[in-house]
């Protein structure tokens, strides 16, 4: 089983990749910006505006950082988890606002054709190949250290980043048409672009709104098959799970069996077992466990029907 990051740990490996791909992800943004400047590409200066929010989203979350890896305090018993949470929800809230105005920055030029059309040169398409080299390595170290860390907000970075190489992509092979003639492909990729942000968004909404809400992460079923596997317990109720800043935090009432409910030390050592079979079966877990009589088990049962 892992050991859990301490809090200064996961503080500190958080910061770092942060620092490291926003050092990369400004490179990426002044390589496109320039290259689609040159050009006159809309795709291309979309892709860089599309880009720029990785960079946003790296300052976001060295700023939030500071909060959300905070000790509990009297306001906070459960820390300050969810600010990285909210961080991630932020950054779906800046892809859709990149969504819209590179939408209609597309659609204005099909309405309104350019009567310069983009001048793609040889250096236009050497950028755009080393952006996309750039942001699939960004993209595997990000996703990489977030599920190392159990960071919600750096894979939901590497998500958009990983749509920028798809972006990047599309972008490159549409200027390639674009060079041999086909100039109205160019806003129809950006449109393309748009699709995908909005696509990102909506699957980091996906993922933040749930932990948010405190919506059940896993089954009540599901935990309360789990308890009841272990030996000297009858039944588990009231079970009531959420999950915070890559923790679970579970709650139950416990009913054992009978020729074990008063011997205090053996009551100990099965709450332990359980915290245990829930962590190797969920990860990191913070279990509060009501051990009931045996005999409160018929009220229970009478007011539950």
């Amino acid at each position: 089983m892992e050991t859990p990051l301490t809090n200064h740990a996961y503080k500190q490996g958080v910061r770092r990749v942060l620092l490291v791909t926003l050092a990369l992800n400004l490179a990426v943004v002044i390589g496109k910006f320039i290259a689609g400047f040159l050009a006159g590409s809309l795709s291309v200066i979309s892709d860089a505006v599309h880009s720029s929010v990785d960079s946003l989203n790296n300052i976001v979350g060295l700023v939030i950082m500071k909060y959300a890896t905070a000790e509990p305090d009297d306001e906070h018993p459960y820390g300050h988890a969810k600010f990285e949470t909210l961080a991630a929800f932020a950054i779906a809230g800046f892809l859709f606002v990149t969504c819209y105005q590179i939408g209609v920055s597309a659609i204005s030029r099909l309405l309104n054709p350019s009567p310069e059309p983009p001048e793609v040169s040889f250096l236009t398409i050497g950028v755009m190949v080393v952006t996309i080299v750039i942001n699939i390595f960004v993209t595997v170290y990000e996703q990489r250290e977030g599920k190392r860390l159990k960071s919600e907000f750096l894979i939901a970075d590497a998500v958009h980043t990983r749509s920028d190489v798809l972006v990047s992509f599309s972008v490159l092979i549409g200027l390639g048409l674009v060079k041999i003639g086909y100039v109205w492909l160019d806003p129809i990729i950006a449109l393309g672009i748009a699709v995908v942000i909005a696509w990102n968004g909506y699957k980091i909404f996906k993922t933040t709104v749930p932990v948010l809400v405190d919506a059940a992460p896993v089954p009540a079923e599901q935990i309360a098959e789990l308890v009841t596997s272990v030996p000297g317990v009858h039944s588990a109720h009231d079970i009531r799970s959420r999950i915070q800043g890559g923790t679970m935090y579970v709650e139950m009432h416990l009913h054992m069996h009978p020729n074990i409910e008063r011997d205090h030390i053996k009551a100990h050592d099965l709450t332990e077992e359980i915290e245990r079979k829930l962590e190797e079966q969920f990860g990191r877990v913070i279990a509060t466990i009501h051990v009931e009589p045996f005999s409160m088990l018929e009220n229970h049962l009478v007011n539950a029907s």
